[in-house]
């Protein structure tokens, strides 16, 4: 089975970043003209409590209505973003009512709803599965590092604890971007989807049929004959993880490595299976969860 088409396209996007309507230092034309010299194909403007426009196309580039949506908890600060919802959530939005009804409405806009930063938001695995209807987790967040903030911006442990226990989420990465400087066009997802349109990135989304990067490469992702196997750009590390806390040789490292596989043959009780791969600059790229023996609950 291939995750992933052979001779479909990959495009490069951002859905966590914010401009002068919240708290963000570059006006929403700025921020969408810097992405779009980097590369990027689209992106969504998810400034806290306020949506701004309709998703659009600003000169080759898809611009996705968003927001962010901000839940106080005892010991934690759980933020949901929306993207693609309409101008008019705002107006049926009521955060009194807690996250579950921030998603369900977003959700019944026709929009997409992801867990953002949770490591820095300090989630349990219980608060991350407790939650229904998400797309997706942010699995790294730029702006939740040094310098603006504490080293919490890999939830990788969180959100493996959560899956080990039947909550299996699709893996981002987003900049969150707020003063553009350095945290800014480094973490992002590249969808494989036909065309750039908000259908084909929901299709590609819905589908699991994107990893996130700071960096490398993924160039094929496939099941077969009970193993996974993996081709990539050169990195220098490939790392599978899962909810059995020991596999032998689920690790390894080298110089330019391009390819890698995992055996799924006799490993008892194994529910899940993602991969990390990692460049000689320290940069990463992750692939979304392959459900092996479906857990109790996913994520519905």
């Amino acid at each position: 089975m291939e995750i992933f088409a052979k001779h479909m396209p990959f495009f490069k996007g951002n859905l966590h970043m914010h401009t002068t309507r919240s708290d963000g230092v570059l006006s929403p034309e700025a921020a969408c003209a810097l992405y779009r010299q980097h590369g990027y194909r689209f992106v969504s403007l998810t400034d806290h409590d306020t949506v701004g426009a309709d998703s659009h196309f600003e000169e080759n580039l898809l611009v996705l209505s968003g927001i962010e949506l901000a839940f106080e908890l005892p010991a934690e600060e759980l933020h949901i973003v929306g993207i693609g919802v309409p101008a008019s959530l705002e107006r049926s939005l009521d955060i009194r009512l807690g996250p579950q009804a921030a998603i369900d409405t977003i959700v019944q806009s026709g929009g997409r709803a992801l867990l953002a930063h949770p490591a820095w938001s300090l989630l349990t695995p219980g608060t991350i599965s407790g939650l229904r209807g998400l797309s997706g987790a942010e699995i790294y967040n730029s702006m939740s590092t040094a310098p603006r903030n504490c080293l919490r911006a890999d939830a990788s442990a969180v959100l493996d604890v959560a899956a080990a226990h039947g909550c299996v989420l699709p893996l981002y990465a987003a900049d969150d971007a707020h003063f553009y400087e350095g945290e800014h066009c480094k973490s992002y997802i590249m969808a494989q989807m036909p065309s750039l349109t908000q259908a084909s990135l929901w299709d590609a989304l819905d589908g699991s049929r994107f990893y996130a990067s700071q960096g490398p490469a993924i160039t094929r992702l496939a099941v077969e004959e009970d193993q996974i196997l993996l081709e990539c750009s050169p990195v220098s590390s490939v790392i599978f993880y899962s909810n059995l806390c020991w596999v032998g040789g689920r690790c390894r490292t080298g110089r330019n490595l391009t390819q890698s596989r995992y055996d799924l043959r006799g490993q008892r009780g194994e529910t899940f299976v993602r991969c990390q791969i990692m460049d000689e600059h320290g940069r990463s790229a992750w692939t979304n969860p392959i459900i092996i023996d479906r857990p109790s609950r996913q994520n519905a």
